[in-house]
């Protein structure tokens, strides 16, 4: 991408990712070590006033993870930009996040309605009107998500790239496995067949979901087996034992 700290004061240029182009500017009027940089993340749907998806600030710190954070953003941008504020809540965000150590309820938030998480090496905040960061000491990822096409999904994905840029090499793998839903009645899930029963015709659902920060998942008949292959997944990846 463009040398942004060759960039001069209000220059701008043009950074092509594999989703897309992404417009820069340099702000630098009170020196390098306090300017930064903007990049403005196009729709890609081109409309008439050539909205945007993402407002991204760049300080100097942050330089060397610019290519990698923008190219992120742009993927996981969605196709048509308006100007409202996302529709997605910061609670959610946090429980779809991947890169979590647990998906337990009772997401803590502040006063300002955010959310936060962290990882070994690296934490994230969201806020409701579309602001994202991404810190590990004195590197900042930061950016502004842009339009009502923003779901809790997507602002998730764009969350665990970050973390993923940032992290202890340990947080790149922290596993965990689902609780299984237990007994049901199966006219609730319009389901008939074996299994084990109990009076009141209810039957029993031992699934557990084992999945990986790095986005490996897979769905066993047990939590038991849901740890166990965890476990391999772990060995497959050459990383220490299941968090």
């Amino acid at each position: 991408m463009p040398g942004l700290i060759l960039l001069a004061d209000r220059e701008t240029a043009v950074h092509h990712t594999p989703y897309g182009p992404v417009r820069l500017r340099k702000y630098a009027s009170r020196g390098e070590e306090k300017g930064f940089v903007r990049a403005a993340v196009p729709a890609r749907v081109p409309t008439r006033d050539g909205g945007r998806t993402a407002l991204v600030t760049l300080h100097r710190a942050a330089y060397p993870y610019a290519a990698a954070w923008l190219a992120a953003i742009a993927q996981y941008a969605p196709e048509r930009a308006d100007h409202r504020n996302p529709q997605a809540a910061p609670g959610s965000v946090r429980l779809l996040s991947e890169m979590t150590r647990t998906h337990a309820n009772g997401v803590p938030r502040q006063s300002d309605g955010s959310v936060g998480w962290s990882v070994p090496g690296a934490s994230a905040r969201v806020w409701p009107d579309g602001r994202v960061e991404i810190r590990a000491g004195s590197v900042l990822l930061s950016v502004r998500l842009e339009g009502s096409e923003w779901d809790s999904g997507r602002v998730a994905a764009v969350a665990d790239a970050g973390l993923r840029l940032l992290c202890a090499p340990e947080a790149r793998h922290m596993t965990r496995t689902s609780e299984p839903s237990g007994w049901f009645r199966p006219m609730d899930r319009g389901y008939s067949g074996g299994g084990r029963e109990r009076n009141g015709g209810q039957m029993y659902d031992g699934a557990s979901v084992a999945a990986c920060s790095c986005g490996w998942r897979v769905t066993v008949p047990s939590r038991l087996g849901a740890r166990g292959a965890a476990a391999a997944h772990l060995r497959e990846v050459g990383a220490g034992a299941p968090c």
